[in-house]
């Protein structure tokens, strides 16, 4: 991720294709869960990643209207809200998101742009250094995969990171015993917890919200995630007719990223 200027570019191209795709749609409301989450990982990308760096440029641009209009978008997502005032706002939000590009263009830098694409410090989730660095290089490994335009392999490795990381937080909860006794934990036919190993990422992603390790949004947006990746089987690619494309894969990884660093800041509490 780079500065104020290309996180409004990506923030406009993600408002763009989220509102050819509802129009697209052919039923008045929207409620097909492809959609939704679709919607709901637009939003959320804006307020968990986007936002807090262009709120960060020195032109010290207003973004009220943008993140009214955001909002809307963000809770018409809990009902079956009109096509059409979806496809409103995602146009409101792309004319003032064009507003704010305009203003960050025509201001100089001040100061080089601070990534957070780097690695961040994996210590409080894993003590083990082999852990750290197994860690590590799944986040580097996800962006030599968008690099290359493996748009798939990214996806996947972007679930498998996600995996690792709510892994590692549960293996090093103070109170572990909370872990298997939350009500989203798997269970058996007899009512048992199942093992840790046969846990999938959903099943992860819900208790860890159970938890307050990641709030409710990061949790339904990363069912997103969960879905996509299952593109790794040709059928389901070809029944569903779906590629995911470059604009795809940098969304996701700014959810991941953005769910990742909720899980890092939980760690050392408990449970």
């Amino acid at each position: 991720m780079a500065d104020a200027f290309t996180a409004v570019e990506t923030a406009i191209a993600e408002v763009a294709r989220a509102r050819a795709l509802i129009r697209r749609g052919r039923t008045k409301q929207v409620s097909a869960n492809a959609e939704i989450t679709l919607l709901k990982s637009v939003a959320y990308a804006w307020f968990q990643t986007h936002s807090p760096i262009v709120a960060g440029h020195s032109s010290r641009p207003d973004l009220t209207e943008v993140n009214a209009m955001y909002r809307v978008v963000m809770q018409a997502t809990g009902g079956y809200a009109a096509r059409a005032t979806y496809s409103d706002t995602l146009f409101r939000v792309k004319r003032a998101l064009v507003n704010v590009r305009s203003l960050i263009a025509s201001t100089a830098p001040t100061a080089a742009p601070v990534t957070t694409d780097a690695q961040p410090n994996f210590a409080p989730l894993a003590s083990d250094a082999k852990m750290q660095m197994i860690l590590g290089r799944r986040w580097d490994e996800v962006q030599h995969c968008m690099t290359s335009k493996a748009n798939l392999a990214a996806t996947v490795m972007m679930g498998g990171l996600l995996e690792s990381l709510l892994l590692a937080r549960i293996n090093g909860s103070p109170k572990k015993s909370a872990v298997f006794t939350a009500s989203k934990a798997p269970k058996d036919k007899a009512g048992s917890t199942v093992a840790l190993a046969d846990w999938k990422l959903t099943n992860m992603v819900d208790v860890a919200h159970e938890l307050a390790w990641i709030t409710k949004s990061a949790k339904d947006v990363g069912s997103v995630l969960r879905e996509y990746r299952n593109y790794i089987h040709p059928h389901k690619e070809y029944t569903d007719g779906v590629t995911i494309t470059e604009d795809d894969v940098r969304m996701f990884w700014e959810v991941t990223k953005a769910i990742a660093r909720q899980v890092l800041s939980s760690a050392g509490k408990s449970p």
